[in-house]
């Protein structure tokens, strides 16, 4: 065995953690998420030494965070160069179709209203709320939506139901 393998009976993997986003205007991001979307407020931190001006931690629900960069701040991983809304921000779809993260889903017992309300508050309507079965070794029903956010993120509201585990 190597000297960093696992031998505990604890799962490295813990579960998702959170996701990062680049804002253009951060304050009207964390508004959209909190106010439209029911996120709750954590903290504000920054890490100049780091590159990180400013950031915003959001509770999306279950211990689970969204992570909200400035536009001056270069986010682990991210583009060293500002954001710059004066220089133009690309297109929803072209944004969308050069990100390597496709989409993020929110769960909720109700997609239609978290759409409508995240459409209400300034989101770009993608799809409207849809019913998909999903077949296979866990054959399930679904209600899907899709949004542009406030930084041309995609964001899905889905209904499903909880997965078993053996």
């Amino acid at each position: 065995m190597s000297a960093t393998a696992h031998t505990t009976d604890t799962p490295l993997n813990a579960g998702l953690d959170h996701i990062a986003l680049r804002a253009y205007d951060i304050d009207a991001t964390v508004r959209f998420y909190t106010e439209a979307l029911g996120f709750r407020f954590l903290n504000e931190w920054a890490a100049p030494e780091a590159g990180v001006n400013r950031c915003v931690f959001l509770d999306a629900g279950d211990d689970r965070i969204i992570e909200i960069f400035d536009a001056a701040s270069t986010p682990p991983g991210g583009d060293s160069r500002p954001l710059d809304a004066d220089t133009g921000r690309p297109g929803d779809e072209e944004r969308a179709r050069h990100a390597a993260l496709v989409h993020f889903a929110v769960r909720t017992e109700d997609p239609a209203t978290l759409f409508d309300r995240a459409v209400a508050a300034g989101a770009r309507p993608l799809m409207a709320p849809a019913r998909v079965d999903a077949k296979g070794a866990a054959p399930m029903t679904l209600t899907v939506a899709f949004v542009y956010g406030p930084d041309g993120e995609v964001v899905e509201f889905i209904k499903r139901p909880a997965l078993r585990t053996a």
